[in-house]
């Protein structure tokens, strides 16, 4: 898809095997990828993996300075976040960047944005073939004008990476928890299907397993959207069995999704009963639930976004948004209020 260009895969945890995985698969050459990552052990188990073709080191600037890379991929803990994108952006580097929990540095990174270079924030989900197939259902009235929506997200903390002590990993602190990121995760995606921006919000975020870690694990909302769509959003580290769960209703009917099920079934008033739409299941890596082809696609459009000169369809500005809306939450939850999300 593009040729000549030189990547630089800053963080080789999970997502950033992920997103080298995602680059090879759509054509990428190994050797024009090289890898950073403060874990020698990290970049050890990608050299063996990739027989030397891909290049790593542990510091940084002199990794920067050598490769001078065309394009920066940032797959860090969301906290780190920051000093990457604003060097790339600085520098007028095309970067993306994995789902984050803080708006630190946004304020210097939108100042810094313009038309030579591209910035792209992970949105994951909307590549998902069902949730994809889902908003074409709803653009299309196929249940009436939307009117309210219930959707719940549930996953076993202990088994995100099993491979891997819970406790020390970024998704069971406090200010990177696994109800932060997902809360912001799964609100990209359902706010592209509502087609609209949330206006006000209020809910709870606590405690209240004994899991060992100080991160929440429950964060549920009722969220109101600007064209009067309502909706309740819970995202929990519960669950046994990995849950995302939506039910949408409109004035002509309802649709229901089980994430795991591959089927949409939609009830309507004319028809009286439900009918379904059977979803091909994609490929998942081993110890992995959630399939690559998503992951693929949204790695395809950043790169074509570069290639063609155009922007990513999902903004900084949007990300922005996002993050306000979950700040607007645990303030909520601190106040015991419905808070007022203010438009930009």
């Amino acid at each position: 898809m593009l040729k000549n260009k030189k990547i630089l895969q800053i963080g080789l945890g999970s997502m950033g095997k992920r997103r080298i995985r995602n680059l090879i698969a759509l054509g990428i050459n190994p050797q024009d990828i090289q890898g950073f990552d403060i874990s020698n052990k990290r970049n050890k188990e990608i050299e063996k993996l990739y027989q030397s073709q891909i290049k790593t080191s542990n510091d940084f600037e002199k990794i920067y300075k050598e490769l001078n890379p065309d394009i920066l991929i940032i797959s860090t803990p969301p906290n780190q976040h920051c000093q990457y994108f604003l060097k790339a952006a600085k520098d007028k580097k095309h970067f993306f960047v994995e789902v984050s929990t803080t708006d630190k540095g946004y304020d210097k990174l939108l100042s810094l944005l313009d038309n030579t270079f591209i910035a792209a924030p992970s949105c994951t989900f909307r590549y998902l073939k069902s949730i994809k197939k889902i908003k074409t259902l709803i653009d299309q009235k196929k249940i009436g004008r939307l009117l309210s929506f219930n959707y719940h997200f549930g996953q076993y903390l202990p088994d995100w990476h099993p491979w891997e002590n819970y406790r020390k990993v970024y998704f069971s602190k406090k200010e990177t928890g696994a109800c932060r990121e997902m809360f912001s995760y799964e609100l990209m995606w359902i706010n592209g299907i509502v087609n609209s921006k949330i206006k006000s919000i209020q809910g709870i975020c606590k405690k209240v397993s004994n899991l060992n870690m100080k991160a929440d694990d429950i964060y549920a909302s009722i969220v109101e959207y600007e064209n009067n769509v309502t909706g309740t959003i819970l995202i929990d580290l519960l669950s046994r069995t990995a849950k995302r769960t939506l039910r949408l209703i409109g004035t002509d009917g309802l649709l229901d999704w089980e994430w795991q099920d591959y089927v949409i079934k939609i009830y309507t008033v004319k028809d009286k009963k439900f009918k379904t739409i059977n979803l091909k299941k994609g490929i998942s890596e081993k110890n992995y639930i959630t399939t690559e082809d998503m992951y693929v696609e949204e790695m395809k459009e950043f790169l074509k976004s570069i290639k063609n000169n155009t922007q990513f369809s999902y903004t900084f500005k949007d990300d922005l948004e996002t993050l306000r809306t979950l700040y607007a939450l645990e303030k909520s939850a601190r106040t015991k209020k419905s808070i007022i999300i203010k438009a930009n």
